[in-house]
């Protein structure tokens, strides 16, 4: 096991794994998102489809869920990509600049629940 960085010293190494499984979060949580959105499209009974033998609800839902997972990953690449600028220049990142993961994560739940809303609609 290594030792604990010393008072003083470089710890970008350790900034940079940080800033790495941050990204795989969100990496896995929007690929979590679009896969669901993916099943949710693919899987569930087409009791009421249309004319052209499509229902258009479950379609809709998981469309809505396949995007905000797509944004999701592109927000989590870009802060990633910010962050290890911020890392290499020795800048303080920009920690109190968390409208839009706040805006993200609010999005991804109001996906999730328009997604079940349409999904509940759908099977009545």
């Amino acid at each position: 096991m290594s030792d604990p960085p010393q008072p003083g010293s470089d710890t970008r190494t350790r900034d940079h794994l940080a800033n790495e499984r941050t990204y795989l979060a969100w990496l896995r949580t929007g690929a979590s998102a679009m896969l669901v959105g993916l099943a949710v499209a693919r899987f569930l009974d087409n009791d009421r489809a249309d004319a052209a033998g499509v229902d258009l609800l479950p379609l809709l839902a998981g469309a809505l869920l396949v995007a905000v997972g797509a944004v999701g990953i592109g927000y989590g690449t870009l802060r990633c990509r910010r962050v290890a600028a911020d890392i290499e220049a020795h800048r303080r990142t920009r920690s109190g600049q968390t409208g839009f993961a706040v805006a993200a994560s609010t999005l991804l739940v109001l996906a999730l629940v328009a997604a079940l809303v349409l999904l509940v609609v759908d099977q009545a």
